[in-house]
């Protein structure tokens, strides 16, 4: 593969951990969703990991972009956890086979708050090295929280954030 092949395969790769969304998993309903606290916002962001290496691009940094809360049906919540936010983030990346022009590319991130509203961690194991957010060390969490990432409770958030 040559090095511009690997550096489109990272950045399309990049875009699918931070959009794997579904528009068509959605309700017709709107979802509720709260605004995002400000402070909780610029808490998670100021942990968000920059120049983080994946092959041979590198994630240069994040902007925020927009946020909401909402919270996590009762049948779903475990480990302390209340409330996911969702973070519509731009991604901006350095590459040698990225056009200068790139503006970096939009996509969700979830994190799982308690019931203080404090981050507890990104929601999914394909977010979780974007940040220096730590899970809970129990042995279940992964499961939870990749079970929650994919459900369509986090898909319908998504749609408060969702610049389509």
């Amino acid at each position: 593969m040559s090095i511009r092949s690997r550096a489109g395969a990272a950045c399309i790769a990049a875009l699918l951990l931070l959009s794997a969304c579904d528009s068509s998993s959605a309700d017709e309903d709107e979802p509720v969703c709260d605004p995002a606290d400000k402070a909780v916002v610029a808490e998670i962001m100021s942990k968000a990991r920059t120049g983080f290496k994946d092959g041979d691009t590198i994630h240069d940094h994040f902007d925020f972009v927009k946020g909401a809360t909402a919270p996590i049906p009762e049948a779903k919540r475990q480990f302390g956890a209340e409330r996911v936010m969702v973070l519509l983030i731009k991604l901006f990346i350095r590459d040698d086979d990225v056009t200068d022009g790139f503006q970096g590319a939009l996509g969700p991130v979830w994190v799982v708050l308690d019931g203080d509203g404090k981050p507890l961690a990104p929601l999914g194991a394909n977010a979780q090295p974007f940040f220096d957010i730590q899970p809970p060390a129990d042995p279940g969490w992964t499961a939870w929280a990749d079970g929650l990432a994919d459900s369509d409770f986090a898909y319908d958030l998504f749609g408060c954030v969702n610049p389509n």
